[in-house]
């Protein structure tokens, strides 16, 4: 392995430790609101992005299917937290 590939492979392996301190912060932040919060925000992200042309992303699944299991998950967990102060 030369040393182009293997700071390469840090570099990568560095990406993948950044996106997990942005979650565990997060989850730091939110605590017992983490997915709350976290799906709330996916969701209103992702309907930003498609609202302003992206074509391309990163998720595990495409558009509309990501946006709309992070929607369901939010309402979820919304329902979860809060359904006890609804109306009966």
């Amino acid at each position: 392995m030369t040393e182009y590939d293997r700071v390469g492979q840090g570099r990568q392996f560095e990406g993948y430790a950044f996106t997990f301190c942005k979650a565990a912060f997060l989850v730091l932040i939110f605590q017992k609101y983490s997915l709350l919060a976290l799906s709330g925000l996916a969701t209103i992200f992702y309907i930003l992005a498609a609202t302003r042309g992206v074509k391309e992303w990163h998720c595990w699944a495409k558009p509309p299917y990501v946006t709309v299991f992070w929607g369901a998950v939010c309402a979820f967990e919304a329902w979860r937290h809060f359904g006890h102060l609804l109306p009966r």
